[in-house]
């Protein structure tokens, strides 16, 4: 079985109890790698806890694509406001873990970073080596969000798989991604109008996206 390219990446949410997104990515993981276990997982607390795991990712042979789990708002992400992560901060962090190129795509599992500005701060600087970012550019109800996130990493996970089996006419990353984000708003037309999903790419010196910003 093909190893599984995600790694989840977590803060804290509430300092009284908690959720987490990773039962969501066991059931993917189970369905189609047949190993709930097979994707990565790791908590952070502050930058540089962010810091440190990020590197280990950036550099395990397998992490494709990270999802950023936490709070967040239109220029920082972070557990609290008083260990709040600037986005100069997070770019950062990345474009020291991804010098090799590993990590493809990032996914910002927080309210109000899938915006154009934001995607346009990690993308327009090539050292990040990303090729995508998606998120959310509205505050995201938890259930609501993680049915949507489960939903474009199932369908990841699918063409990930199959693509790992062809000889020829193999996808890339970019296509991939295009193409779950495709299949997620088909099955949650309101995902977009409700929430902002939203995913961004740069291509020809320019920042494109699966829908126009407003």
């Amino acid at each position: 079985m093909a190893a599984c390219p995600f790694s989840v990446i977590e803060s804290r949410w509430w300092e009284k109890g908690n959720h987490s997104v990773r039962p969501l990515f066991e059931a993917v993981a189970s369905i189609h790698y047949d190993n709930p276990s097979a994707f990565a997982y790791d908590m952070f607390a502050d930058k540089s806890s962010l810091s440190a795991v990020m590197n280990m990712r950036g550099a395990d042979e397998r992490t494709e694509i990270v999802y950023l789990a936490s709070h967040g708002d239109e220029k920082a992400i972070g557990p609290s406001v008083d260990r709040s992560i600037s986005r100069a901060e997070a770019r950062n962090i990345l474009i020291t873990a991804n010098a090799n190129k590993q990590i493809k795509g990032l996914f910002l599992g927080t309210c109000l970073t899938g915006n154009a500005d934001f995607a346009r701060f990690f993308l327009e600087n090539k050292k990040t080596n990303l090729e995508w970012v998606a998120g959310y550019a509205k505050s995201v109800d938890w259930v609501d969000g993680s049915a949507i996130d489960m939903i474009f990493f199932s369908k990841l996970a699918e063409l990930y798989v199959a693509n790992k089996s062809k000889r020829k006419g193999k996808l890339s990353p970019r296509n991939m991604a295009h193409s779950a984000a495709t299949k997620l708003v088909e099955l949650v037309q309101g995902a977009y109008s409700s929430y902002g999903f939203n995913i961004y790419f740069h291509e020809n010196n320019k920042l494109t996206s699966m829908f126009k910003d407003p």
